[in-house]
């Protein structure tokens, strides 16, 4: 502020100057007696004033253009930035020199101003920026919970069919195990809903622990395979060794291995078998891989395609599962070819011991 004071000062005292120059050559060349007779002193009066008073508006007028244009090239701007334009005016390099890149005058006066309004525009632009990232992430947060929803809800809607079917005859203890599997498909529910309220603010929340990813994949697959809608297809599972652990969320992870399980089966005819390997590779990697025989597609998808994923036959379970899967830092390679199945691998890095 104290250089922009300065330099108005300055262009203020120069412009005092030049009128008095101006007034005193003209009074010489026009009406030079006014100079050397006493006795002319009124009309010279009268005519310094005069001129004092034309060139006092030519000077307000010139002041009015070097301290304008700046200032309304700024409005121009501000105005650009409340519109949600964050670029430079266009008139941002015409005020350039082009040799030096430097403002030209008047403009190099509110140098200071000028760069702040590039850092308020940078602002604005990574704020916006981060706002549409964090929308897209509810989005897609609330789409892939409405998805996991339809699981539990595919199971209540089976066995409680089941239950109410008059043509057969359940046992009691037939009964109670329907009803069990009920109960838990209905808490299941509640996590989700409640899940809804833990909107992710740039990143999938996770509340991972050490745990044996075995033993949750044992559980996951048990769980698809006795669904009332899998029952034509045949489930195995392979682990080597028997534990492995693993540092991850159970929740989100569970929902990421049933999404694939599920994928499995409601892409493949009944009689599909479907194959869940656990290993450990020699650089303390965990590969979890499902492979199926069943119809397979034409589309080979890599851990960045997210895109091609969620359009390909599996549709958002596969998108659900590649973005759990890389929030704890691991890996999702599918393959599959026409009429040869579809292998699906989960690479995740073995907890320290």
């Amino acid at each position: 502020m104290l250089r922009i004071a300065l330099q108005l000062l300055t262009a203020f005292f120069v412009l005092f100057v030049c009128i008095q120059t101006i007034v005193i050559v003209m009074a010489w060349l026009f009406w030079p007696q006014l100079l050397l007779s006493v006795n002319s002193s009124a009309n010279y009066e009268i005519f310094v004033v005069t001129l004092c008073a034309m060139l006092f508006l030519l000077t307000l007028l010139l002041i009015g253009w070097y301290l304008g244009k700046p200032v309304y090239f700024m409005m121009v701007w501000i105005r650009l930035l409340a519109s949600g334009q964050y670029d430079a005016p266009h008139q941002w390099n015409e005020i350039h020199s082009r040799k030096r890149g430097m403002l030209k005058l008047p403009y190099a006066v509110y140098k200071e101003l000028f760069e702040h309004l590039l850092m308020l525009a940078s602002t604005l632009r990574r704020n916006e920026e981060a706002l549409q990232e964090s929308e897209q992430m509810k989005r897609e947060w609330i789409r892939g919970i409405s998805h996991d929803l339809k699981t539990p809800l595919t199971y209540i809607s089976g066995y409680s069919a089941m239950l109410i079917n008059s043509e057969y005859r359940w046992s009691v203890k037939e009964q109670k195990e329907f009803l069990s599997i009920i109960h838990q498909k209905a808490v299941q529910l509640q996590e989700l809903v409640q899940d809804l309220n833990e909107t992710p603010h740039g990143q999938i929340p996770l509340k991972a622990e050490e745990a044996d990813i075995v033993e949750l994949v044992r559980r996951t697959v048990a769980d698809v395979s006795s669904a009332p809608w899998a029952t034509g297809y045949l489930f195995t599972m392979d682990p080597e060794p028997d534990r492995i652990w693993v540092t991850f969320d159970p929740k989100l992870m569970t929902r990421a291995i049933r999404n694939l399980l599920v994928n499995a089966v409601v892409h493949n005819p009944e009689g599909t078998k479907i194959a869940v390997r656990i290993s450990q590779l020699h650089d303390r990697t965990t590969e979890i891989r499902i492979e199926d025989n069943g119809v397979g597609f034409s589309e080979k998808l890599g851990q960045n395609d997210e895109d091609r994923a969620s359009s390909a036959r599996s549709g958002l379970g596969l998108s659900i599962a590649n973005k759990f899967i890389e929030a704890h830092g691991g890996n999702l390679v599918v393959h599959s070819k026409p009429s040869e199945g579809t292998t699906v691998s989960i690479m995740l890095q073995a907890a320290q011991n």
